[in-house]
């Protein structure tokens, strides 16, 4: 009965310790809010954008595929420099600015072949439709009458207007060359699609129209060769058209432009095409290059806060999470609202949003306290990094990165994609981020605890399970509103790992190379990982459909998880042990609160050369103070991973 109001009066400090709020960290919760929510306004969108400026798919997947070569040197660079000069703000300040100017730069580029240039035939234009099934495509006309010869036609449609006929399963529209392979085209998208079509009058059909034309080749600017338009269901898509030529064997002229003349239109066209993809291109670079550099850098700036002020990492991200769950719903209002007023989503107004968010997040950013204990000699930088590179389990974890990111780049470009293709709103694509953001809101606020009581490798392993649960997932849909229950794993595929990782990161780095491991993860997840799963993943689409990829991928990462789990549990522990045992390279040193003494840092070659320390006396009479504590995973004694 004593007992009792000791007990209450403990639960009161707890409770009044859980929900204090820590005043030297509420800059950096500020900054988490609004730069997260300002990124999730236009990065979902990105490959739709990319499509509305006129890149086709082939010209997406070779950017996809170059940027992470380019892009995964800058955030190593900007930690480097920040580990070696300590200017954490000033960098981070720096990469924002570039992360605005540059990704609002690509508005500006116009990619697209003009639609209203002078063009053989253009005299008339007539309704038509375009009738697409498994065997080819006709072209209907409304009130046209058709000639006996083949024409070159110039069809102009609208592939998001295309409506399926009785379709079962979801739509899909594929170029096709003599080869068997095949370009598919989003027929979700809005951008207006010019096609070059050989047409040949064919006999009634029970299709109702003054004639009907069969389109024996057509040629976009997605195929330079002239390819089969396929349909795995019978489509119906309204369509302008215009003759190009009355005779294709005599070259004669029609409203007064020669076969020459055309050519020549078509040339400077390409040319204006060309240009417009190399400048989106450069551009995109920069852009990616900084973003990916800015979440590792807020990363390392945010461990370096919460252990200076004695924060929970998790509890951080947690306010990145509501800025995403709040702005990523509002873009989708916002662009839904735009294709009520233009027809086709303005993704504009969401980047000067985010430009103005960005604004906000720079000025918070100048005002973090941001402690500098840990200081690295320039000679001795490249000695540490060298010593980094030479540890087994990081580069594995490395490794396990990469392939993670590989999932995650590939749902990052095609998720939305396929979404459309079921035929979801804006609105809805914006509502599978806030859906996923306000699930991952609790596991962030414990997301310290679980870490340390689980193990960082064993979160990472649950978040390739949860990968492979997500792909079949998706997999198996046909309606875009049961993808919701699967963006809910995003709670330990992106939010529990990323707390994982740099808890991982801040454990495992060598004095002085904190911002370097994590700008080094960074760049092997968001950068490599992002392309490959965005150039393989969509080499892999065009070959064995969408919901074949997504099955492949998730069965794939099943494997990784599982053999990751298997190599950890019974041969990177023990290297792990052997390590912190010797004290060659101790993670202590790395999350200390005080600073460790000279003594503690002994030769290591000599240590090496004598015998092992004995497990019952290793590290009890140094006790040191964690940021992050040892997980004592399976019974591993004083792992801090």
């Amino acid at each position: 009965m004593d007992g009792k109001p000791d007990d209450a009066a403990g639960w009161g400090n707890r409770f009044k310790q859980a929900v204090a709020i820590n005043k030297q960290l509420v800059p950096l919760k500020l900054t988490m809010l609004l730069y997260y929510g300002a990124v999730s306004l236009y990065l979902p969108y990105m490959t739709l954008q990319m499509i509305q400026v006129g890149l086709n798919i082939e010209e997406i997947a070779i950017i996809y595929s170059v940027l992470p070569f380019v892009t995964s040197i800058m955030p190593p660079i900007a930690g480097m420099l920040a580990d070696r000069f300590h200017s954490y703000k000033l960098i981070l300040i720096v990469i924002v600015a570039s992360v605005a100017v540059f990704h609002t730069s690509l508005l500006h580029i116009d990619a697209r072949l003009s639609s209203d240039a002078p063009t053989a035939g253009m005299d008339f234009e007539t309704p038509a439709e375009i009738y697409c099934t498994r065997l080819g495509a006709v072209l209907r006309f409304e009130n046209f009458t058709c000639d006996a010869n083949r024409e070159m036609w110039t069809v102009d449609w609208t592939p998001s207007e295309c409506q399926p006929v009785d379709c079962q399963v979801p739509v899909r529209m594929q170029l096709c060359l003599a080869d068997g392979s095949c370009t598919q085209i989003a027929i979700g998208s809005t951008s207006m699609l010019e096609m070059d079509a050989l047409l040949e009058v064919v006999p009634p059909t029970h299709l109702q129209g003054n004639c009907t034309a069969q389109i024996v080749s057509a040629q976009t600017d997605q195929t330079r060769n002239s390819a089969t338009l396929l349909c795995n269901c019978p489509i119906r898509c309204p369509a302008m058209a215009s003759p190009m030529l009355s005779d294709l064997n005599n070259g004669s002229t029609t409203n007064g432009l020669s076969v020459e003349e055309q050519q020549q239109q078509k040339e400077i066209e390409r040319v204006k095409h060309n240009r417009g993809f190399w400048l989106y291109f450069i551009l995109r670079i920069i852009a990616s290059g900084s973003l990916a550099t800015s979440f590792s850098m807020l990363d390392a700036t945010a461990i370096k806060m919460v252990k200076k002020h004695h924060g929970d990492l998790g509890k951080q991200r947690l306010f990145g999470v509501i800025g995403q769950a709040i702005f990523a719903v509002l873009a989708g209002i916002i662009l839904d609202w735009t294709v009520i007023g233009k027809g086709y989503p303005d993704y504009s107004i969401t980047f000067y949003l985010a430009d103005g968010m960005f604004v906000v997040v720079m000025i918070l950013m100048s005002q973090l306290d941001v402690g500098v204990e840990e200081h690295t000699e320039a000679t001795k930088l490249m000695k540490s990094i060298s010593k980094l590179i030479r540890l087994v389990d990081v580069d594995i974890f490395m490794i396990m990165m990469l392939l993670l990111g590989t999932c995650w780049g590939f749902l990052e470009s095609f998720l939305f994609v396929y979404l459309t293709e079921l035929n979801a709103s804006s609105y809805l694509l914006g509502m599978t981020i806030t859906f996923a953001s306000i699930i991952g809101i609790p596991f962030l606020y414990v997301s310290d605890v679980i870490v340390r009581k689980i193990g960082s490798v064993n979160v990472i392993v649950l978040a390739f399970f949860a990968y492979c649960i997500r792909f079949f997932g998706y997999s198996f849909i046909w309606d875009p509103w049961l993808s919701l229950p699967f963006e809910a794993l995003e709670a330990v595929t992106v939010h529990m790992m990323a707390v994982a990782s740099s808890i991982y990161c801040a454990a495992a780095a060598p004095p002085g190379l904190l911002a370097t491991l994590n700008g080094a993860v960074g760049s092997f997840h968001y950068s490599f990982g992002r392309g490959v799963g965005s150039c393989v993943g969509g080499i892999m689409m065009s070959k064995f459909g969408t919901r074949t990829t997504f099955r492949i991928l998730g069965a794939g990462a099943g494997v990784c998880g599982l053999v990751y789990f298997l190599l950890h549990r019974f041969y990177l522990a023990g290297l792990e042990k052997k390590r912190l045992r010797r004290k060659s390279i101790r993670p202590s040193i790395v999350i200390s609160e005080e600073a460790v003494p000279m003594k503690m840092n002994l030769d290591v070659e000599t240590n090496e050369k004598d015998d092992p320390v004995d497990d019952d006396d290793t590290n009890d009479d140094q006790k040191m103070d964690y940021l992050f504590e040892p997980d004592g995973l399976k019974g591993r004694r004083l792992s801090a991973f």
